[in-house]
């Protein structure tokens, strides 16, 4: 028994069928190689590991992005009462600036984003999960010295009456304590 010989037709869908797989082996290949090029820029920004980067671009940050991710607890601290005020968002932008966040950039839309609509606390559990692996990397860092303290100030910021009456919103104190807890820093 002789087998049959493909058709012209079926040649020619067999070759493209090769050509597609090919292509799509390659782009593939080129989507690991950016993945990784993103992840090691993440990380670089960040000053820590790939396991957190990895983690930080799985919450839609990016390199261009990656500089908000430590601004995300003052961020919670501010929408903990349920509402963000105007002097919340300056105090909030403020720190933005001197952390190195332009206005107009990327990293800037991002955190206005964020400040503009209310983040689920799945999201800020998670990034606050990558912030403590950055605080237990970096106990004497930036980050782990100044991330409390600049969410307070936040939290501050529209509270009192006059300095008769505690600055900080009951729910927000809550916020700040977890924080304080989550990355093993003392309370301020």
């Amino acid at each position: 028994m002789t087998e049959k010989k493909p058709s012209k037709e079926e040649e020619e869908f067999i070759r493209r069928e090769e050509i597609e797989t090919e292509l799509k082996v390659c782009r593939q290949k080129q989507l690991k190689v950016i993945r990784q090029k993103e992840k090691e820029a993440i990380a670089q920004t960040l000053n820590t590991t790939q396991e957190a980067a990895a983690e930080a671009m799985n919450l839609g940050f990016d390199a261009d992005t990656a500089r908000v991710l430590p601004l995300v607890p003052l961020i919670q601290a501010a929408w903990a009462d349920g509402k963000i005020t105007t002097s919340e968002t300056n105090k909030i932008l403020e720190k933005a600036r001197k952390f190195g966040i332009a206005e107009d950039t990327p990293a800037d839309v991002f955190l206005n984003l964020l400040v503009e609509e209310n983040p689920t606390q799945i999201f800020f559990q998670r990034v606050n999960a990558v912030i403590k692996i950055m605080v237990q990397e970096n106990p004497g860092g930036e980050i782990s010295t100044n991330v409390l303290e600049w969410s307070k100030a936040v939290a501050e910021a529209s509270g009192g009456f006059f300095g008769l009456k505690n600055p900080i919103h009951k729910k927000q104190q809550e916020v700040l304590d977890e924080l304080a807890d989550l990355f093993g820093v003392a309370d301020v």
